[in-house]
């Protein structure tokens, strides 16, 4: 196969390996099977913890865990700022804490402020490498150029004093109707400009539209072309509509390989790399499966969400429930006096799995089949699927471990140590993580919820593995999510030479 001088990037958010294969192989689902029969497959790459998308994504543009790169999930409490950080949870919590500030960290304080500045996304890297890239409805965009905001209600909404008229992201930048060019060209019509929500918003069919205009302008040498709407399905209807998702999303990725006279010729001229940011599990239609933090924990005075500043003073802890996990933040001057008061109230409520925080050096995960501590070992230890070596006192249960021939797997729980290890050494991510079991999730800032329908967050299997295809040479053997954005980087840096 010749060398393909530009990429499409595919990530269709949600996906789950079990759907991906199931429409494959059905028939009904071409486009994706063509390209998986021409590329590099792996049904086991494993999405960082928290499965959360800011987070997920993060890491499919930098190639980093959320310790690196500085996003721990959909919502967390700023301690610096003194206020929870909100990118778009649910519209009742952004009614409670101001459309304007939630905009703002959706549009501008994700890419702009909190996402980590001693960290490279795609598109900087690539930029270095004199190559134009594009990003197509993505949350994580930072790039180099400046792109300005559309004039009107979405800026005046925006941004308070000073106004920036203007984020920056890649060269070719494509986000609804929010940014000025978005809205323009051959695509335009396909958008809705009706309110504030609409206008936010553009279907999978326009990114599908934009993609195709890319590659036959020759406008891009690397398009990020994500789809979104599976991930929305499978939470209102549950992850057992995602086959019927897949082959719906295989449509939009027919329509950007039929810019080219033929499939083949596609795959000669451009390589496709398609993944998924985290999975999806179910969560039960029982009220009793939907966890509120203030009620688990009812004997501590709970920092409530609202507008403007949040302060701890006088409260015991802030919760920020992200899905399927939960942050919790301690009042630092009690942080000693509450902290097994806190884990012992959450571990004794039904619903959830495994509480995990720092301790020692290294990091104790427990639940009710045990507790362990572990912490990455410099040369012996238990060695991982990554390599990554290990040492550990207590329980592995707690993770379900086990132990062969100093190699250890947590099948239920894939990479459980390196993901926990990646998450918790954030700070953002607070002084406690709570998952939940399975069928179970938490409120979000608002009380809205996903019963009945799917969500994902947790570290558990269900909700990590995701599926990896690459029609580039040198694929990662056995990767995770943020082993992508590098394999597409090497690619081009292959190209240059």
């Amino acid at each position: 196969m010749p060398l393909q001088r530009r990429v499409v990037y595919i990530i269709i958010d949600g996906m789950s390996t079990e759907a991906f294969e199931q429409a494959t192989s059905s028939g009904r689902a071409p486009a994706l099977a063509f390209i998986k029969e021409r590329g590099h497959y792996v049904r086991d790459s494993v999405a960082v913890f928290p499965t959360i998308t800011p987070a997920a994504t993060s890491s499919l543009v930098t190639g980093e865990v959320p310790a690196r790169h500085g996003i721990p999930g959909m919502c967390w409490y700023d301690r610096q700022a003194a206020r929870y950080v909100n990118y778009g949870q649910s519209p009742r919590a952004a009614l409670i804490q101001g459309v304007k500030q939630v905009v703002r960290d959706y549009m501008h304080n994700l890419n702009q402020e909190h996402l980590s500045k001693d960290v490279s996304t795609i598109h900087e890297s690539l930029d270095r490498l004199g190559l134009t890239t594009a990003s197509i409805n993505f949350m994580v965009f930072r790039g180099p150029h400046k792109q300005e905001l559309r004039p009107g209600l979405f800026k005046r909404m925006l941004f308070r004093k000073p106004l920036p008229d203007y984020v920056y992201g890649p060269k070719e930048h494509y986000f609804a109707d929010v940014l000025e060019g978005s809205a323009d060209g051959v695509c335009r019509s396909m958008l809705s400009k009706r309110g504030l929500e609409e206008r936010m918003k553009a279907t999978d069919a326009w990114a599908a539209c934009v993609t195709r205009d890319l590659l036959e302008r020759r406008a891009a040498d690397m398009i990020l072309f994500y789809l979104h709407e599976n991930d929305h399905m499978s939470h209102r209807n549950g992850p057992a509509s995602q086959t019927e998702n897949i082959i719906a999303e295989d449509e939009h990725v027919a329509y950007v390989l039929d810019a080219f006279d033929s499939w083949e010729q596609a795959c000669d001229e451009v390589g496709f790399v398609i993944t998924a940011d985290h999975a999806q599990s179910p969560v039960s239609d029982e009220e009793e499966h939907i966890l509120e933090p203030a009620e688990m924990l009812d004997d501590f005075k709970l920092l409530r969400p609202k507008r403007g500043k949040e302060r701890m003073d006088g409260r015991d802890l802030a919760a920020a429930g992200n899905g399927r996990v939960g942050f919790f933040y301690l009042n630092q001057d009690r942080a000693k006096k509450l902290h097994r008061p806190v884990t012992d109230t959450l571990l004794s409520c039904d619903g959830i799995d495994q509480v995990m925080w720092r301790e020692r050096d290294g990091y104790v995960v427990a639940s009710d089949r045990g507790r362990v501590w572990f912490n990455q070992a410099n040369y012996e230890g238990l060695v991982d699927e990554r390599g990554n070596k290990w040492r550990y006192e207590g329980d592995l249960a707690a993770i379900d471990g086990i132990v062969e021939e100093n190699q250890i797997r947590t099948p239920e729980y894939p990479l459980a140590m390196w993901r926990i290890k990646s998450a918790l050494d954030l700070d953002r991510i607070g002084d406690v993580v709570a998952t939940t079991s399975l069928t179970y999730e938490l409120r979000d800032l608002g009380g809205a919820d996903h019963k009945g329908g799917g969500d994902h967050a947790s570290l558990h299997v269900q909700d990590s593995m995701v599926p990896f295809v690459s029609t580039l040479d040198e694929p990662p053997f056995h990767p995770s999510t943020v082993d992508v954005a590098p394999h597409i980087v090497k690619h081009f840096e292959r190209v240059r030479t």
